[in-house]
């Protein structure tokens, strides 16, 4: 009797232990699913406003495009009064979207014509490495996408056609603060890492803090994710994906040039605070 009560007490024990290893392990799937759910909602998120981005870009490039106080004194050589009216532009949008856009404006022969951010500056070839500047000019069609340039960031192109003839184009350019901005409010660091290998014509970028073999190309506020960046096999990334471990989050997707060659990340980087044991990797 004795043994048999011994016996039903073990198996009671062994049921219960049992129950809550499944318990504890179902808790814990259920827990990363949600921190998956979030981390790639987050990276859907962060996509689209990129490409929300490149549009609002482009409109404002084609209504620029087709003002007529701007066309009239570009072609009347007026730099002076070019650079007014590209100010008085920009503070009229900057009541709705504050310090999001500079304009660059080009010649035919594609030098800077004259810059928002500069009047001085003028005169600068730009055909040797701006790849969209030149695409461009060769269609004759708008252009918005991620560039590389002195910096890497999204620029919008419209063409100034007068009668059929390419006499220069509109560049509408914004940086990643947005993305940035909305990464934070959901809880993520936003990362724009450039391949270092293009720190010879991203030459504005070159004394940036750098992680691995890449440049940070936008501003941080938590500095701590850095070392976190520093201890990831960012050359084992693939096209897009997401690491999970016990103390934060990773998502990334790639992003290229017109020509499709490779550039670099977006990451989006998440300190958990919690214990979960969650030392897992997923990539699609």
């Amino acid at each position: 009797m004795k043994d048999l009560k011994k016996l039903t007490l073990i198996i009671i024990i062994v049921i219960s232990v049992v129950i809550a290893y499944l318990f504890y392990n179902l808790n814990n799937i259920e827990q990363e699913r949600i921190v998956i759910n979030d981390l790639e909602n987050a990276l859907l998120t962060i996509g689209n406003l990129l490409e929300e981005e490149k549009k609002q870009a482009l409109s404002f490039a084609l209504l620029l495009v087709s003002d007529k106080e701007f066309i009239d004194a570009f072609l009347q050589n007026n730099r002076e009064q070019t650079f007014e009216i590209l100010q008085k532009k920009l503070l009229q949008l900057e009541l709705v979207l504050p310090n999001k856009f500079k304009i660059q404006v080009h010649d035919k022969k594609l030098n800077n014509y004259i810059r928002s951010w500069s009047f001085e500056e003028t005169g600068e070839s730009l055909e040797e490495f701006r790849k969209g500047l030149v695409e461009v000019k060769k269609s004759k069609k708008p252009l918005v996408s991620i560039e590389l340039g002195k910096r890497l960031n999204i620029k919008a192109i419209v063409p100034i056609i007068i009668d059929n003839e390419f006499l220069g184009s509109i560049e509408i350019i914004t940086e990643f603060e947005s993305l940035a901005n909305l990464s934070r409010q959901r809880g993520y660091e936003l990362f724009v890492l450039l391949d270092e290998q293009y720190l010879d014509i991203a030459k504005d970028l070159q004394y940036n803090k750098k992680i691995q073999n890449y440049a940070i190309c936008n501003s941080i506020e938590e500095l701590e994710y850095v070392n976190i960046l520093e201890n990831i096999d960012i050359k084992g990334f693939s096209e897009y994906g997401y690491i999970i471990q016990k103390y934060f989050l990773l998502g990334y997707f790639t992003i290229y040039d017109l020509q499709k060659k490779k550039l670099g990340y977006i990451l989006i980087v998440k300190d958990t605070n919690t214990m979960l044991n969650l030392e897992k990797r997923g990539g699609i």
